[in-house]
């Protein structure tokens, strides 16, 4: 009888010893964000990318004429949905890609670096798929090209080609290893997917070449439909991008000619305006896209991207951007912008002023609206100011003219301000409940576009993301490539503290050890 009251008191002090080490070493949630609109968003429910490998903006816009090396005018495509899409859009005229190549032009895109590369994908924080799954997004990707290791393990489930043939498509199904920030996938959306991909072979079934490639971007424009369909009847809640990749334009500029290059774009032009209605209906951003345009030598010739004699040409560098969502201002948009700005961009028409971590881009701002994150090393308050002329003005609660306070938040360490107006002067001032001292009360800037300001704690202080101009903020800075490398390359006082805080920890748990094997020896 009394070994069998000793059994449970003993486990009881085994679990009370295995709670108290799970506490301490599992760190406390972390505070939340505080956001608030200043002024009316209308953030999308989520976004839908289409990639059209080598799709050159030459070819479609009609602002633009392309020609082959030997200076002859090429027959440009005759499209249909394509400009009433663009009518209703933000086009961007110029858009330069800095790698003519599938690998660098996907990876550009998704990091916001110029000079990326399938590895520059894979580090921590490198991606908009990243910067997505910290705000609860699920990432999912139908891709016939581009289809990287790195990008596939950034998805929560992608669809692919792994035979990357027109000739021989053969479509899986992949689930990347789920990290801390993923959402789960809907069993629901899997069997979507499954079916998608059962269905692929029958898309290329046909003898006739026009068929086969057509089809084989058909095929990934449907299969979007059907996820988006689902999500939107089953998951209406859940925010997600959906990234998809048709590969044929590419494929019949390298092996048919400029006329089959043309003739599959003409195609594709018809598959997509289904698609692009379907997010309309459902307040989701479309955005078109390439990863590289597409050079031909002359009239009735095969064309190319990477070899040095295309690479250089408009038609292998200029790629189209076509954005549209409720919040976005429709027209062309002149100037020059680079593929690495497609990033920020996306995520700024997200409301997400977070930037990949080795983003050089700009956010082409499309929304007529800016956003401001701020940042504090602890739980504080934030005051923000609308400056007049650069200056401060008197404090009125609740009022936003010029001159007032815009709004006063407390007890939080991230706070996100929606809604404010480009160009203008704001002041942030801040404070740390714990009582302890910034090295900044206040700071002034100019939002050009979405920004993310941080205040550190004093003796603390970091590397400022804008060293010639610090009152203009027109990014988030501190995700520079530089400024990373920077922060990594030393050790803070704060890394130390950390240091001695696992040093702790890890005492604690040896000492817990002991005493569990101490007891369990006893019982």
């Amino acid at each position: 009888m009394l070994q069998a009251v000793r059994k449970p008191k003993s486990i009881s002090v085994l679990f009370f010893l295995i709670t108290l080490i799970a506490f301490s070493i599992f760190p406390s949630p972390a505070s939340g964000l505080t956001e608030v609109e200043v002024s009316p968003v209308n953030t999308p429910q989520g976004a839908v990318v289409l990639i059209v490998d080598g799709l050159s903006a030459p070819f479609i816009y009609p602002e633009l004429t392309p020609h082959a090396l030997d200076g002859t005018p090429l027959e440009k495509a005759k499209l249909k949905n394509l400009p009433i899409i663009s009518k209703e859009s933000a086009k961007i005229l110029e858009l330069r890609a800095p790698q003519t190549f599938t690998e660098g032009g996907h990876s550009v895109l998704v990091t916001g670096n110029p000079g990326a590369d399938s590895e520059l994908v894979s580090f921590k924080d490198a991606t908009v798929f990243d910067m997505l799954h910290k705000e609860g997004y699920l990432c999912i990707a139908v891709m016939e090209r581009g289809d990287s290791w790195s990008i596939r393990a950034e998805q929560d489930v992608i669809l692919r080609d792994e035979n990357n043939s027109i000739s021989n498509m053969k479509i899986v199904l992949e689930q990347p290893e789920p990290s801390s920030d993923s959402s789960e996938v809907p069993e629901g959306l899997l069997q979507v997917m499954k079916k998608a991909a059962n269905k692929a072979p029958g898309y290329i079934k046909s003898k006739e070449t026009r068929e086969k490639y057509s089809g084989y971007n058909r095929w990934g424009v449907e299969a979007a439909y059907s996820i988006v369909e689902y999500m939107a009847k089953n998951r209406p809640e859940q925010k997600y991008l959906l990234t998809i990749n048709v590969g044929a334009v590419d494929s019949s500029g390298h092996h048919r000619d400029n006329y089959g290059y043309v003739d599959c774009i003409e195609c594709l032009d018809t598959d997509i305006s289904s698609l692009n209605e379907l997010c309309k209906k459902n307040d989701l951003a479309f955005l078109l896209t390439a990863d590289h345009g597409m050079g031909f030598s002359k009239d009735d010739s095969k064309g190319g991207h990477q070899s040095e004699k295309f690479m250089v040409t408009d038609e292998a560098q200029l790629i189209p951007l076509i954005v549209h969502a409720q919040g976005v201002e429709s027209g062309i948009l002149r100037g020059k912008h680079g593929q690495e700005d497609f990033a920020p961009t996306l995520l700024g028409i997200l409301d997400i002023p977070d930037r990949p971590r080795f983003a050089e881009g700009k956010q082409i701002l499309l929304t007529g609206h800016v956003n401001l994150k701020v940042e504090l090393p602890e739980k504080g308050s934030i005051e923000l100011r609308k400056n007049v002329n650069g200056k401060d003005g008197d404090v009125k609660e609740g009022n936003v003219k010029e001159g007032n306070t815009v709004t006063s938040l407390q007890h939080d360490d991230e706070f996100l301000f929606l809604g404010l107006e480009p160009e203008s002067s704001y002041t942030v001032r801040a404070a740390l409940d714990s009582g302890n001292s910034l090295e900044e009360q206040e700071k002034k800037l100019t939002l050009e576009t979405d920004s993310v300001l941080e205040f550190t704690e004093k003796g603390q202080k970091i590397e400022e993301s804008n060293e010639n101009n610090p009152e203009s903020v027109s990014g988030s800075g501190k995700n520079s490539t530089a400024s990373f490398l920077k922060k990594e390359s030393g050790t803070s006082s704060s890394s130390l503290t950390r240091l001695i805080g696992y040093l702790v920890i890890g005492l604690v748990n040896l000492a817990g050890i002991v005493i569990i094997a101490k007891i369990l020896k006893k019982s």
